[in-house]
């Protein structure tokens, strides 16, 4: 098969002359000469993603950072994203070249919330409305069968932070609270999830409206805290290890997900925290005794053996 290619044919002098007479088309931090910069290459699955924003009508909240005389131009994940004047609600601008301009100038920094409309992978861009907003919000989103509370299915931690864990599980995102990680004591959601792990997950709460959804990993193994009384009984002697220091105590870890508080009253050679952290460290093995257990409270109460008292007598 052959291939036909048009001869050159050099723009002509008037071209040259209409294009220095217009200047520069768009907005730009700079305003030296012209050069070519070459668009970012986007990844497949970004343009999947944007046409599956496009298919569910999503609403974006974007900050405008440029202008031509079409409209304006915002970002998203390297693609540009156009709003053409006709799909803003102040339209109609001035014809006036540089009253339009103006009138385009106070866009910029601004977060505008704008529906996607259409996807152009070929001209390497996103096409935003401004005026089919309340359209867009009118049309309600289809949610696969499987999302509801008591499911369970698996996803991607997309952040971990203080509070908890996101988790990317297809059409939504998720949160992990941090009381939902682990049936034990969980200090930062970084110990036990990083970004980028797939998880298991059960769905606890679902708020469609405001696209939230509640998650927990640890729902999905027995609370050992149903079944802490087949294991242990008050008077019983146990090694645990010290998971934790505190003011007022020390927190042992009898079991996984098991901890027990070994009050700083039962500590006599301890009386402020200070001497606390001098005498334990986490990760000791330390020997005990269970005094009570409040299962429904989490709580098991704990006391220090006469063979790790170091005042004890013979």
């Amino acid at each position: 098969m052959k291939h036909y290619t048009p001869p050159y044919c050099p723009p002509c002098e008037l071209y040259w002359q209409a294009l220095l007479a217009e200047g520069p088309i768009s907005y730009s931090a700079s305003q030296e000469l012209w050069e070519w910069v070459e668009a970012p290459a986007i990844r497949l699955e970004v343009w999947e993603e944007a046409n599956e924003l496009e298919r569910r009508h999503t609403l974006m909240e974007l900050v405008i950072d440029g202008f031509n005389r079409g409209g304006l131009i915002a970002h998203w994940k390297d693609i540009e994203c156009f709003v053409p004047a006709s799909h803003l609600i102040a339209y109609p601008f001035p014809a006036d070249p540089d009253a339009r301009e103006a009138c385009f100038a106070k866009y910029l920094n601004k977060t505008l919330r704008l529906c996607l409309i259409e996807v152009e992978p070929a001209r390497n861009r996103i096409l935003l409305s401004e005026r089919q907003v309340a359209e867009c919000e009118m049309v309600e989103p289809e949610w696969p069968d499987w999302l509801c509370i008591g499911s369970t299915c698996e996803g991607t931690i997309t952040s971990v932070r203080p509070f908890g864990a996101f988790v990317d599980i297809g059409p939504i995102e998720g949160m992990i609270h941090i009381s939902e990680i682990s049936w034990g004591r969980v200090r930062r959601s970084h110990d036990f999830v990083t970004p980028g792990d797939k998880v298991k997950v059960k769905i606890l709460n679902i708020d469609l409206e405001h696209q939230r959804v509640g998650l927990s990993l640890k729902r999905l193994k027995p609370n050992p805290w149903a079944t802490v009384e087949s294991h242990f009984k008050p008077g019983d002697t146990v090694t645990g290890s010290v998971a934790s220091v505190e003011r007022f105590g020390v927190f042992v870890e009898l079991l996984e997900g098991i901890e027990g508080l070994l009050h700083i009253s039962e500590l006599r050679e301890a009386s402020c925290a200070e001497d606390l952290h001098a005498i334990y460290a986490p990760g000791e093995p330390i020997a005990v005794r269970v005094v009570g257990i409040t299962p429904t409270e989490h709580r098991i109460a704990l006391t220090l053996t006469s063979a790790t008292v170091p005042y004890a007598t013979a």
